[in-house]
């Protein structure tokens, strides 16, 4: 359902849904297929983004927390959701219990590396950055001990050993794609993508 696209205009919304997260889902499929737009849309849950907020938290000590599910949502398809919002609970059963303006969004990471093709493949990543994204506080790091060479892997010493650390920001969809991208290089950890809302 998700659209990759590099311009640096487009707009995000969180849209928090209370109701089962199978149902959330297909209920914006079929708003997806029934509109003459792509739609794009992320699940908090499946795509590493931070979604507790302090409703949420309060709920949690109360044991009162109800079932919701959190979206990111273009802003077409946020613009439609606003319109549909008042009869969703009466149509579907579900309802939406917030809809805010996502500012921007940023991900921590780390990354360890014990050869140098490992390291220059991670660092190729983070210099490529997609136009809509940048790098904070980055930090990285080469030590080099040709005493250690040849010993096994999972020594305490290596011959080559690369650190890398910081913070990407920008724009959400495409911080949702690079974190992705993370699945095929395990040697970048990272923490959830946290948004910054209006």
């Amino acid at each position: 359902m998700a659209k990759k696209t590099n311009t640096d205009k487009k707009s995000f919304y969180e849209v928090v849904f209370q109701g089962k997260p199978k149902v959330v889902r297909a209920y914006l499929a079929g708003l997806a297929a029934g509109s003459d737009k792509d739609a794009t849309v992320f699940f908090s849950f499946q795509d590493g983004v931070f979604h507790e907020g302090k409703v949420e938290r309060l709920s949690e000590l109360l044991h009162v927390r109800a079932l919701d599910c959190h979206v990111i949502v273009d802003s077409d398809t946020s613009t439609r959701l606003k319109k549909l919002a008042k009869t969703l609970p009466e149509t579907t059963g579900m309802k939406i219990t917030d809809h805010r303006h996502i500012r921007s969004a940023s991900l921590k990471f780390e990354f360890e590396a014990f050869a140098k093709k490992y390291n220059d493949e991670i660092v190729e990543v983070f210099k490529n950055l997609p136009s809509g994204l940048r790098l904070n506080g980055y930090s990285h790091d080469v030590k080099l001990d040709p005493s250690a060479e040849g010993i096994e892997a999972y020594a305490a010493t290596h011959d080559y050993e690369a650190k890398g650390s910081g913070t990407v920001i920008g724009r959400v969809d495409l911080m949702i794609e690079l974190k992705r991208s993370f699945y095929n290089l395990p040697l970048i950890k990272s923490d959830d993508i946290e948004l910054k809302l209006a």
